[in-house]
C-alpha cells in the first residue's frame, strides 16, 4: 500500500513538472528560467509545490528503511535532460540526504493561537468584514492591557509595594522606644506589649500591624518568637525563589515562541504581495512582513519588561499565601493573548490560523548545543540574581526588623512621673502563663458567667467618679478610710460587722483578693495566714487581718510594714497604741520579733526602694550598725553611732512611717522616751515620769 501510494505521489509530481516544463527555457546550461509571459510568483510557487512534495517523498522513502523500491524517475528524466540538468542518480541523493540529516535536524513551526498571529492572516479581502475589523480592535485590545498592565507594574505606587526596610525598621524603632514599653498598654497578667507582640499573643487588640508583620517574618524565614538568626530551611525565600523561576519560565516560553516564529517567518519566500494558498503562507509582502516583524518587538517588549516587573514584585512580597497568588496573577496577564483568541475571535479567523500548515525549519547540531549551553547559563542566572538582589537583602532585613522590634529585653513597663521628673519602670513578666493567672485575671474569669450573688474578688464602685478615685487610692488612704479593724470587728463571729449583708461581701471579696495574690486559695478567714504577714506585698492581707498580722499588737511581731501605709488600718493601730499606754515605760528583752525585724531589713529596704540595697556602696556601713544592735538589744540605741538608719537616714526610735513602726515602742528607755512627750514615745512614759 505504501508503495503505491508513493508511486502514485512520484506521478503526480511528474504531471506538475510535465506541466511546468513548457515554461521554462535552458539559458547557458542546466539554469532553468522562466518563459516570456509568466510571472515570477507563478513559477516560484510551482518549483516550492514540487519541492515539498519531493521531500515528502524522501521522508517515506527513509521510513520504509529499504523495504521500498524507489521507482526510477522515468517521467522527469526526459523532461530535465531535455532542458540540459542531469539527474542524480537514486543512490548519490540518499547519500547526500543522509550526509545532511547527521549534521542537521528538521523541525516544523506552527503559529500560535494567539491574538499576536493576526497579522500572518488578516486579510480584509479574505474574511468577513466585520470579522477582519473586530479581529484587529481585538489586536489593539490585547496591546494596550498587556502595556497597561506593564506600566502600572513599573509605577512607583505598585513598584514600591512589599516590605521598605528602611522604613519598616525606623518605624518598628519608633513603636519600640514610643509605644511597645509603655505600661498603660500592659495587660492584666502583667505582660508587656512587646512580649504580647512579639509572642504572637491572639489576644491583642493593640499594634496588631507589628503582630501581623512579626508573624510574617517568622513563617517567611522559618523563625521561632525568639529567634534572630534564620537556618538553612526558609521557607518564604525558597517560596520565592520558586515563584520567580516559574514566572522567568513563563516569560521565557513567550521569549521562545517570539523567537521560533521570526525564524519561520524569515523563511517564508518575499514577493509583491503576500499569498496563502492550501492553508500555507507562500509568500509575504515587505508591507506585511513589516506589520508581522513590529507585533514581535512589541510582544518582547512587553514581556521583557513584565519579567523584571514580575521578578520585583514577587522579590518583594513577604507573605507566603500572596506569593502564590501573586505568581498566579502574573501567569494570567501573559496569558491575555491567548484568552482573547479563544474567547472573542472570529471563528473565521481562528480557523484561518490553526490550519496554518507549519513552517519546515532546518536545525544544525552545534546551534543546539550553543543554545543548550545558553540556557543552562539563562537558568543559573535566572536563580542567582534575585536572590542576591532581592532575596539575601529581603531577609537581613527582616532579621534586622525583627530584631528592632523584640530584640533583647522585653520584660519591662516605663511611665514618666511630670511631678518628679522622673521615668518609672517596673518589670513584667517573660512569658503569660495561663497555668498562673493573675488575680485581676481570676476575678475576671470567675465573674464573666456571673448572673447573681455578690461578686467573689471585685469590688464595684458606684459611680465613675468613685471608680476612678479607688484606682488612685493608695493603701495608706484605704487604711485611713477604713472605720474599724476588719478582722476583730467584722470577721469574727459576734462582731458588730460580722454577717453585715453589705460589709461582709465586700470585706470578704478583699480577704479573697489578698490570699490569691499571695498564692494562697482564696478563704474569708484569717486562719492559717501569719506566715504571709511579713512579707512586703502583704499590704492587703494586713488590711484584713490585721489581729493575725501583730497591727493590733506592739511587741508579738516585726516592726516592719506595721505601718498604715503597709497596711495596718488606723483602728487596729489605736488597739496597739492603747496596750503600749498601759505597759511600764521599760525596755523589753530582745526576742523573736527583734530577730525577725532584723532579718527582715534588707528585703524591706529593697521592695521600699525597687533595687537590691545589699550591693549598694553604703551597705556594708548600714548592715554593721544592724548587725551590732541585733546584738546589743535595747541598750545599742544609747550609742550615738548606732541611733540612725543609714539608707533612709532615719532614727531608729522614730520610726519611718512608710516602713516600720518605733522601735522607742519596743525600747522606750535607750529611745529617751521616759519623762517626756514625744510623738513616737508611748505614753506611759509621760505618765510613769510624773508619777515618779
Amino acid at each position: 500500500m505504501v508503495t503505491e501510494g508513493c508511486c502514485i505521489a512520484v506521478e503526480d509530481d511528474a504531471m506538475e513538472l510535465a506541466e511546468a516544463a513548457p515554461v521554462l527555457t535552458p539559458v547557458d546550461g542546466p539554469i532553468l528560467v522562466p518563459q516570456d509571459g509568466v510571472s515570477r510568483v507563478d513559477f516560484d510557487m510551482a518549483i516550492r509545490r514540487l519541492e515539498l512534495r519531493m521531500e515528502q517523498l524522501e521522508r517515506q522513502l527513509r521510513a520504509e528503511q529499504g523495504n521500498l523500491k524507489v521507482p526510477e524517475p522515468a517521467v522527469l528524466t526526459p523532461i530535465l535532460e531535455e532542458n540540459g540538468a542531469e539527474l542524480p542518480s537514486p543512490k548519490n541523493h540518499f547519500s547526500a540526504a543522509t550526509e545532511e540529516d547527521a549534521d542537521f535536524t528538521h523541525d516544523s513551526i506552527q503559529f500560535g493561537e494567539s491574538i499576536w498571529s493576526l497579522p500572518l492572516v488578516l486579510d480584509f479581502s479574505h474574511f468577513p468584514l466585520w470579522d477582519g475589523i473586530f479581529s484587529m480592535l481585538l489586536l489593539i485590545v490585547n496591546l494596550g492591557m498587556q502595556a497597561m498592565f506593564s506600566g502600572i507594574l513599573l509605577s512607583d505606587d505598585f513598584a514600591g509595594a512589599g516590605v521598605q526596610v528602611e522604613e519598616e525598621r525606623e518605624n518598628a524603632r519608633r513603636w519600640r522606644i514610643g509605644i511597645a514599653h509603655d505600661w498603660r498598654y500592659m495587660d492584666l497578667s502583667e505582660t508587656s506589649l512587646v512580649t504580647r507582640v512579639c509572642q504572637s499573643d491572639g489576644a491583642l487588640i493593640l499594634s496588631t500591624p507589628q503582630a501581623e508583620l512579626v508573624d510574617q517574618i517568622n513563617s517567611f524565614l522559618g523563625l521561632g518568637a525568639e529567634d534572630f538568626v534564620p537556618g538553612f530551611f526558609q521557607p518564604g525565600i525558597l517560596l520565592c525563589l520558586l515563584c520567580i523561576l516559574h514566572w522567568s519560565l513563563c516569560v521565557y516560553k513567550e521569549f521562545r515562541s517570539v523567537w521560533l516564529a521570526f525564524e519561520a517567518v524569515l523563511a517564508i519566500p518575499r514577493a509583491s504581495r503576500s499569498i496563502t494558498s492550501q492553508n500555507r503562507i507562500t509568500s509575504l509582502s515587505r508591507s506585511r512582513l513589516l506589520v508581522v516583524l513590529t507585533s514581535f518587538v512589541l510582544r518582547m517588549a512587553i514581556a521583557s519588561i513584565m519579567l523584571v516587573a514580575g521578578i520585583q514584585w514577587l522579590g518583594r512580597t513577604t507573605s507566603i499565601t500572596e506569593l502564590m497568588l501573586n505568581a498566579v496573577a502574573l501567569n494570567g496577564i501573559m496569558d491575555i493573548d491567548e484568552l482573547l483568541f479563544a474567547g472573542f475571535t472570529p471563528v473565521s479567523v481562528q480557523q484561518a490560523i490553526r490550519k496554518l500548515e507549519p513552517v519546515k525549519m532546518k536545525y544544525s547540531r552545534y546551534r543546539s548545543q550553543f543554545e543548550s549551553f545558553a540556557l543552562f547559563l539563562l537558568l543559573l542566572v535566572t536563580m542567582l540574581v534575585p536572590y542576591l538582589i532581592y532575596l539575601e537583602p529581603l531577609g537581613s532585613g527582616m532579621v534586622s526588623i525583627k530584631w528592632e522590634m523584640c530584640g533583647k529585653n522585653q520584660t519591662f513597663v516605663v511611665a514618666n512621673n511630670p511631678a518628679n521628673q522622673q521615668v518609672i519602670g517596673y518589670r513584667t513578666k517573660a512569658t503569660r502563663d495561663d497555668q498562673e493567672p493573675s488575680l485581676v485575671e481570676i476575678a475576671v474569669e470567675q465573674h464573666k458567667f456571673q448572673e447573681s450573688g455578690p461578686p467573689k474578688y471585685i469590688f464595684f464602685a458606684s459611680s465613675m467618679k468613685m471608680f476612678s478615685a479607688d484606682i488612685d487610692e493608695d493603701m495608706n488612704a484605704a487604711a485611713a478610710r477604713t472605720p474599724f479593724c476588719v478582722e476583730t470587728d467584722a470577721l469574727w463571729p459576734g462582731t458588730p460587722f460580722h454577717e453585715d449583708p453589705v460589709v461582709t461581701s465586700i470585706l470578704h471579696a478583699r480577704l479573697r483578693s489578698a490570699l490569691v495574690s499571695l498564692g494562697q486559695p482564696p478563704s474569708i478567714t484569717c486562719d492559717g495566714v501569719a506566715h504571709l504577714c511579713n512579707m512586703p506585698d502583704a499590704r492587703l492581707l494586713r488590711l484584713m487581718c490585721g489581729y493575725t498580722c501583730g497591727c493590733t499588737d506592739p511587741y508579738s511581731s516585726s516592726p516592719w510594714h506595721r505601718v498604715q501605709a503597709a497596711g495596718c488600718s488606723v483602728a487596729c493601730t489605736a488597739r496597739a497604741l492603747t496596750i503600749l499606754a498601759t505597759q511600764p515605760c521599760e525596755d523589753q528583752p530582745a526576742g523573736d520579733a527583734w530577730e525577725a525585724f532584723w532579718d527582715g531589713y534588707a528585703p524591706a529596704l529593697s521592695d521600699h526602694y525597687g533595687l537590691n540595697v545589699s550591693q549598694a556602696d553604703i551597705w556594708p556601713a548600714a548592715s554593721s550598725i544592724a548587725n551590732q544592735l541585733r546584738v546589743r538589744g535595747c541598750p545599742g540605741l544609747t550609742n550615738p553611732e548606732l541611733q540612725l538608719e543609714l539608707i533612709t537616714q532615719t532614727p531608729w526610735c522614730q520610726g519611718h512611717e512608710r516602713l516600720f513602726r518605733p522601735l522607742a515602742w519596743i525600747c522606750p528607755r535607750s529611745c529617751g522616751c521616759f519623762g517626756t512627750a514625744l510623738g513616737h514615745c508611748p505614753a506611759s512614759c509621760v505618765a510613769n515620769a510624773s508619777t515618779d
